[in-house]
């Protein structure tokens, strides 16, 4: 089917191509309505098949409905309870889902059928989607795989409905992403229109599935930079956020993903403990991430193959599905009902009986939320980041509220409200973007009456986490994506020669060609890179060699580690002399995939060093300033 319409489109596109080819800004703002419109249905599409399926699995283990905002579940119509019931009793069903032994089983068997999509379909279903947005937009120039779209849908509705813990955004600002992707396919525009096609699509999809039209498109351009944003797409995004927004919205119906009452500053004093939940969110921010990265490395280091290692995770999973099911899948209903003070954590006379036993509760879900995402994530599960990011914030919000009410009995404290401040604040810090956390969880009560207290938690969680970050395909600022290179003024780049400019040249990833693979993956570890030069005996240049291309392969093949580097090197990447500008030293490095480009005696072509495209940046900035 999608053969056929993209088959279709292409045809369409060659015979009337010139009544819809982008020649300005204003023809991209016309693309980003219709991919806003598109955006806006394929997220109403992918949120109820998420939901129902949710509601279908995991009624037995707590469920608890989606926020009003959200698009609700596909009830079991009459007649298909009737073709049911006539082989087996539908009471009986419910049991079967409601059961103990199902609900453990039930993330092992999620995880399996995870495993086959990623081992057989699409290798690349894992993850959380927002890595491989912004991969794409640096490194891909905007391209991403149409059928990826599809697949991280299935996977990610696979995941979270048999309680793997995750959010449906990351897929879902990928499915946006892809659809811009596709667009710039079809329309044949540079990388540059395509990139920002790509950010318009995901600014739709977060802006329709978070109903939250400044919030998405603030993400989108935020989200791709440590300290910066991508403001040439800001408009373009604004618009396909929009317009995503009032689709989903005149669908499903107006208002926001949560419905809060009371919340905002009560008095100046609270202010002093808003000050402790950012520091609070620095210092559990970094133990998330750095949990996240041991439970990659844990898996990866653990020898079963990929089709078998999100069910491996799925069994940890299924512990918590029979004893603390809020920790597990999405969360987001379980969030909204806490929030409203309508959840288990104040019916369970067990914990609610004091302000000290309600706040450890809620660091007590906080740490396992962290521990069951960590879990999901790094056993090849699919599924968004900022979901388990919001819960986690909330619950740190919470207990802090609750600790400072014990302290300071005569202080209103609302919890609420520290609950939706620690969810922007949390976010801001680990996936450094604290303009659109604020913004987005303004978007999603519906209110602007918490931005204050926001800014100062926020700012101070963002400031203080200036060393990590959630997603790993980040870059600093514009200077250091590719996909600004040429926004400098190259004239200065091409004064420049790589000799008089570098008068040592480095040498540690130059490799023989006879090395294997195991060694070289042990030498990769010590000189940390995994990019490097092949040479012969003499020197001689032979090609490039990549352990990244070859990490999952490694994984799974044994007798890959005896292999030789010159079986698998690349050959024909191009290099260049001392004698040649920075300019075409960058150029040469952006087209490939590495990240140097080895320099050559011009004669004998021997191999004298090589640059890295850090280098040539560094020395950029050394002259323009």
């Amino acid at each position: 089917m999608m053969r056929l319409l993209n088959r279709l489109l292409r045809s369409f596109i060659r015979k009337y191509g010139k009544l819809f080819k982008i020649t300005n800004a204003h023809s991209i703002y016309i693309y980003s309505v219709i991919i806003g419109i598109l955006s806006g249905l394929l997220a109403i599409l992918f949120s109820t098949l998420l939901n129902s399926f949710e509601a279908l699995f995991l009624r037995g283990a707590n469920h608890h409905d989606p926020p009003p905002g959200e698009v609700p579940p596909l009830a079991l119509g009459g007649n298909i309870i009737k073709a049911i019931d006539n082989f087996i009793a539908i009471d009986t069903i419910f049991a079967i889902l409601s059961s103990p032994w199902f609900l453990f089983c039930l993330p092992v068997m999620g995880g399996l059928l995870v495993g086959l999509i990623i081992r057989f379909l699409y290798k690349d279903t894992s993850g959380s989607g927002t890595d491989e947005m912004i991969r794409s937009f640096h490194y891909r120039e905007g391209n991403i795989p149409g059928r990826g779209a599809f697949f991280k849908a299935i996977g990610t509705t696979l995941t979270i409905s048999t309680g793997g813990s995750g959010g449906k955004e990351g897929p879902t600002a990928y499915i946006g992403a892809a659809l811009g992707s596709f667009f710039g396919k079809i329309l044949k525009v540079g990388p540059r229109a395509r990139r920002t096609l790509l950010l318009a699509g995901t600014a739709g999809g977060l802006g329709a599935i978070f109903r939250a039209p400044l919030g998405g498109a603030m993400t989108a351009v935020e989200v791709l930079y440590r300290e910066d944003i991508e403001s040439d797409s800001l408009v373009p995004c604004l618009i396909s956020s929009v317009t995503a927004y009032l689709v989903f919205s005149g669908v499903i119906g107006r208002g926001s993903l949560f419905e809060v009452a009371d919340v905002g500053l009560r008095g100046y004093h609270e202010l002093i403990i808003y000050v402790i939940l950012g520091l609070v969110c620095y210092v559990i921010g970094f133990v998330y991430v750095r949990m996240m990265q041991i439970g990659r490395m844990i898996m990866n280091q653990i020898k079963l193959p990929i089709v078998f290692k999100p069910a491996f995770g799925g069994l940890f999973i299924g512990a918590f599905m029979i004893t603390i099911p809020e920790v597990t899948g999405s969360g987001m209903g379980y969030l909204h009902e806490t929030i409203n003070g309508r959840s288990t954590a104040y019916t369970d006379n067990s914990w609610s009986s004091s302000h000290l036993h309600l706040g450890a509760f809620f660091f007590f879900l906080a740490f396992l939320k962290i521990i069951t995402t960590s879990i999901t994530a790094g056993s090849k599960g699919s599924g968004g980041l900022f979901a388990p990011s919001l819960f986690i914030g909330a619950m740190l919000g919470g207990g802090v509220a609750n600790f400072s009410q014990y302290l300071l009995p005569t202080w209103d404290i609302s919890t609420a409200s520290f609950m939706l401040v620690g969810m922007g604040a949390f976010f801001s810090g680990v996936a450094r973007t604290p303009f659109s956390a604020m913004i987005m969880i303004s978007d999603i009560i519906g209110s602007y009456a918490l931005l204050p207290p926001l800014m100062i938690v926020s700012m101070i969680a963002f400031t203080l986490s200036s060393r990590w970050s959630l997603y790993k395909q980040q870059v600093y600022n514009r200077f250091k994506s590719p996909a600004h290179f040429w926004d400098m003024e190259l004239d200065i780049l091409g004064k420049l020669k790589i000799g008089q400019e570098f008068s040592k040249l480095r040498y540690k990833a130059i490799i023989p060609a006879k090395s294997s693979i195991s060694a070289i993956k042990r030498y990769s570890l010590k000189i940390e890179t995994s990019d490097f030069i092949v040479t012969d005996k003499d020197k001689i240049y032979q090609g490039m060699f990549s352990l990244k291309s070859l990490a999952k392969k490694y994984a799974k093949d044994s007798k890959l580690s005896k292999t030789k580097v010159s079986e698998l090197c690349h050959e024909g990447i191009a290099t260049v002399t001392k004698e040649d500008s920075l300019s075409l030293a960058l150029q040469k490095i952006s087209k490939g995939e590495f990240d140097k480009v080895a320099i050559l005696d011009s004669k004998k072509k021997k191999v004298l060093g090589y640059v890295l495209s850090q280098d040539i940046l560094d020395s950029y900035k050394k002259h323009i300033s």
